[in-house]
């Protein structure tokens, strides 16, 4: 008897812990954080508070996406970052339970898409705190193949949800890399140099052997 398929609820909760886990845990600390910065970091307004050497704390609000790009655009993100949840959670149902680790990184990746999306909607804009504060190697405007772009001087501020997202990013990637053996590459026996003889069947009955044939004339020694 073939095994009964798994419900809608089975297969988006109950056997994927890991991903809702990963999901509420980082969703938690990235709105705890931001509201924390909201009482003690936004108050200094552009100051940069060291926290660790090359770590500190200064306060932003940020209209677009990373590195500035589609600033002032919250209505076109918001649609995007939308998309991108809705496309996460799609395969977190589709996904088999046994990859506990790429359902950890769509977990990752849903509570930043979240957690960011809360505050372009609620507040029009992104809480970021978080801060590097030295300067980026290779900084300023380079050239390569004929392209021309440039590098930063500082990483943009950033916050717990964009950690999250990097962090489920990068384990998917590895992922994209990683080549998951089939059911049947798992059964196939490791091949070696000497041939495996081949059984018998047991139903094969051994070919009789011939009745000895009646001697239908006398022994020519009795006749004499």
């Amino acid at each position: 008897m073939a095994d009964a398929k798994p419900t809608l609820v089975q297969s988006l909760f109950t056997h994927k812990l890991v991903f809702w886990i990963s999901l509420a845990v980082f969703l938690v600390a990235d709105l705890a954080t931001k509201a924390w910065a909201t009482a003690a970091v936004k108050p200094t307004g552009d100051a940069i508070t060291p926290v660790l050497p090359g770590l500190a704390w200064k306060w932003a609000e940020n209209e677009g996406a990373a590195f500035s790009m589609f600033h002032g655009r919250v209505g076109f993100l918001v649609v995007v970052a939308a998309s991108v949840l809705a496309v996460v959670v799609w395969y977190a149902f589709r996904a088999n339970p046994k990859r506990w680790t790429f359902l950890l990184a769509l977990g990752l990746v849903a509570s930043g898409a979240i957690g960011n999306l809360y505050d372009r909607i609620s507040l029009g804009a992104v809480r970021d705190f978080i801060f590097f504060d030295f300067d980026l190697p290779l900084w300023g405007e380079r050239s390569l193949l004929g392209f021309h772009f440039e590098i930063p001087r500082r990483w943009p501020i950033f916050n717990v949800a964009d950690i999250a997202i990097f962090v489920g990013v990068g384990i998917l990637m590895v992922h994209s890399f990683r080549k998951e053996e089939t059911p049947a590459a798992q059964d196939k026996p490791a091949t070696t140099g000497e041939a495996t003889p081949t059984p018998a069947p047991a139903s094969a009955a051994p070919e009789a052997e011939p009745a000895p044939v009646a001697a239908t004339a006398a022994d020519p020694a009795e006749t004499r």
